[in-house]
């Protein structure tokens, strides 16, 4: 499968783009200035066993990209066990002066699913990325597959972030998840990354360079940090602040 590509870059006052995609197809919302938005949808029933997702985003210098995903992932598997591990990769460069609001919605990993997640982004100066990721160990009644999601998010100087989430939804192991079926992050880094405190969430602040805030818990609907992401870029040149 041809990976999704989404190609924002600078042309005067406005912008130029590239969309394209089979598992994940990128729509065009709107765009104003140097400011875009695009739609995630899935191209069909998603994720199944062997599935292998690459999502490239590049946004250039000086624009704002907003994503929006049209529904969550379900990661499905065969029979009763754990079988092929679904990929699911996305990778994100961000050029001097360009920002990225990517609000996710929960992907669920299912008893017999098996997802191989990662996200990377490589950020200029001047640049920021808020994404939020909602993880979610099985559907009502289940305990979930087995997940294991990489986050590497780095500048010019060096790493920012770098996290590997290892778990299996029927052998919880105490330090990680716990009991917790649910792992809800709001992730910001780069200049102007800015994010209040959430009641309820866990604040961490990196040495440099961005905050992640997160809640775990044992429902997605439960999570306060709904709406964080979704004001992080506003419809012109300038991005807004999460606050």
């Amino acid at each position: 499968m041809k990976p999704t590509v989404v190609d924002i870059s600078p042309r005067g006052d406005a912008v130029s783009f590239a969309l394209g995609g089979e598992l994940v197809v990128p729509r065009l919302v709107r765009r104003q200035g140097r400011f875009v938005e695009v739609a995630l949808v899935a191209g069909r029933a998603m994720l199944l066993p062997g599935d292998d997702v690459r999502i490239e985003i590049a946004v250039g210098a000086g624009c704002t990209l907003r994503l929006v995903d049209i529904g969550g992932l379900v990661v499905y598997g065969r029979a009763a066990e754990v079988g092929e591990a679904s990929q699911w990769h996305a990778r994100v460069d961000l050029e001097a002066g360009a920002h990225l609001a990517w609000d996710g919605l929960p992907t669920v990993i299912t008893d017999a699913g098996s997802l191989t997640r990662s996200l990377t982004i490589t950020l200029a100066p001047g640049s920021s990325a808020f994404l939020r990721e909602t993880l979610v160990l099985g559907r009502t009644g289940e305990r979930g597959g087995r997940l294991r999601a990489d986050t590497d998010v780095s500048d010019a100087i060096g790493p920012l972030v770098r996290e590997t989430l290892e778990v299996r939804g029927d052998s919880p192991v105490p330090g990680i998840l716990g009991a917790n079926r649910v792992m809800d992050s709001v992730i910001a880094v780069g200049d102007q990354a800015c994010v209040a405190d959430v009641p309820g969430a866990t604040r961490l602040e990196l040495d440099r360079g961005g905050t992640v805030v997160r809640y775990l818990g044992d429902a997605a609907h439960d999570s306060p940090l709904g709406g964080l992401v979704s004001g992080a870029a506003r419809h012109d040149r300038e991005p807004a602040r999460v606050v």
